[in-house]
């Protein structure tokens, strides 16, 4: 098949996927068994269009161009040198919004959480930084968009009552309150040559893009799982407070993480851990019980529950809090992910300066964006630290 037919072939799949979503809404209702086994189906039949597209894109970038032009549906959807066509025109201090195009539509979500229909990608950008984020891969709720200070309501639940046949009810309303979310800038630079700049290549922007979304994405993250306080300009850690347990990386520690949280009655299905490297390893290393032969963490799971991983995770505890066993503990968080929220603010802008790094042929983008993050439920968090 040539480009057109494919990407006619990808359009068919997606009005399909758009069905069942449409279908489930309109019924209000979860996508069962069998249509999720179909829409997993179709969906990865899609993603592998989509490679097919993107492999004829890459080996002859003209030729595509000139074809997909040929159909007024897609014709403006391809750019791939936006942003080095953008740095090429640009004078110093000028400002490049890295959010103003929407390309053809796919699908995203995880099993047994529902799927939603999101832009492929916004001038690059969105897209790769939710997937370079393992919060988002957990299942944290990612909010885009935002406008001002946002108040997110947070419901402890409903309670009923036993009663006689003629005793009133009583009022189950449980307790209502709100997290605020407001802006935070951040912010890092990235130097980039001139020559370099001179590429007209996929992969060299695709480079350059990589780098600006690690940017953000390891400064948000590392800051989430530190064990900084919350001020007016940045998220407070996870660690910045005290510990729920801590010492030895042992399976009575890791049962008293999962009971505080249940106290809190969130949702099992959505939790997980999060932990970095070392403390992964400190688990995979020590066995449940004496001459068992079963380690606390095997096949990337603890007890059932997922384990991810980042680097961004806090390996030095000690001294950050009141109670630690001492030495350099690493961190581990479990929790309900969904209740946790990142929220964002405006678009994520690039400022061009070519003065200060100019005598070393050097281009210097400074980045700008608006964050902030915090659980929207406190209890639904038990947070500790190991050692192995």
């Amino acid at each position: 098949m040539n480009l057109l037919e494919i990407v006619d072939k990808r359009d068919i799949k997606l009005k399909e996927l758009e069905g069942f979503a449409s279908k489930c809404k309109t019924e209000k209702r979860k996508m069962d068994e069998d249509e999720n086994l179909e829409f997993k189906k179709i969906k990865d039949e899609v993603e592998k269009l989509n490679k097919q597209i993107e492999d004829i894109r890459t080996e002859d970038k003209k030729a595509v161009r000139t074809e997909i032009n040929k159909k007024n549906n897609v014709k403006n959807m391809e750019k791939n040198f936006f942003l080095f066509e953008k740095l090429k025109e640009a004078r110093n201090g000028d400002t490049i919004n890295l959010e103003i195009e929407n390309r053809s539509t796919i699908v995203a979500g995880t099993d047994n959480q529902g799927q939603d229909f999101i832009s492929e990608e916004k001038a690059g950008l969105i897209e790769p930084l939710r997937n370079r984020m393992v919060l988002v891969q957990a299942g944290a709720t990612f909010l885009t968009g935002l406008k001002g200070d946002v108040s997110i309501p947070a419901y402890a639940g409903t309670t009923a009552s036993w009663k006689g046949e003629t005793v009133i009810a009583v009022d189950g309303a449980g307790a209502t309150s709100e997290v605020t979310l407001s802006p935070k800038r951040l912010t890092t630079f990235i130097d980039i040559s001139k020559q370099f700049l001179v590429q007209d290549t996929v992969n060299a922007e695709a480079m350059l893009m990589r780098d600006i979304v690690n940017s953000i994405a390891d400064k948000l993250e590392g800051t989430i799982f530190s064990g900084a306080a919350a001020s007016a300009t940045q998220p407070g850690g996870f660690f910045a407070g005290t510990l729920t347990n801590y010492g030895a990386s042992s399976w009575s520690n890791v049962v008293a993480l999962e009971t505080a949280v249940g106290a809190s009655n969130v949702d099992f299905r959505t939790a997980s851990y999060i932990t970095s490297a070392k403390g992964r390893g400190y688990l995979k290393s020590k066995a449940k019980s004496t001459n068992a032969g079963i380690f606390i963490l095997e096949g990337g799971e603890m007890n059932g529950y997922k384990v991810f991983v980042t680097n961004s995770v806090i390996d030095t505890i000690s001294g950050l809090t009141s109670n630690y066993s001492g030495g350099t503990e690493s961190g581990i968080i479990f929790g309900d992910w969904s209740q946790f929220i990142v929220g964002q603010w405006g678009t994520i802008d690039l400022t061009v300066d070519t003065v200060t790094q100019a005598a070393y042929g050097n281009i210097r983008l400074v980045i700008n964006a608006y964050f902030d993050a915090k659980p929207r439920i406190t209890g639904a968090f038990a947070i500790g630290s190991i050692l192995s």
